[in-house]
């Protein structure tokens, strides 16, 4: 059982929702698009998958689970209320 999403949790599980868009995470491509050492992203997935967040299986890949989509979406949810937040009504450019 998940204690606390952390800001981790929350990236990961944001990463691998885009990512599986096209079908499944790789491990491969959250190292490319988080930017971090293969090993970590190999330790967060060991940790995603024993609180029942993800489905990872060796060779074919990632996915999230109906707990762990729950989460992604309202991650990203969170995330572009923010962003709506920042443009619309504060008028802060995009970068």
């Amino acid at each position: 059982m998940t204690k606390k999403i952390t800001a981790t949790i929350e990236k990961y599980l944001k990463s691998i929702y885009r990512l599986q868009k096209n079908g499944v995470a790789r491990t491969c491509e959250i190292v490319k698009l988080l930017k971090v050492a293969p090993g970590t992203v190999t330790n967060t997935v060991k940790r995603l998958k024993r609180e029942r967040l993800i489905i990872h299986k060796a060779y074919e890949g990632i996915k999230l689970t109906k707990k762990g989509r729950k989460i992604a979406l309202s991650a990203v949810r969170k995330h572009l209320l923010i962003e709506k937040l920042l443009t619309d009504i504060l008028h802060v450019e995009r970068l």
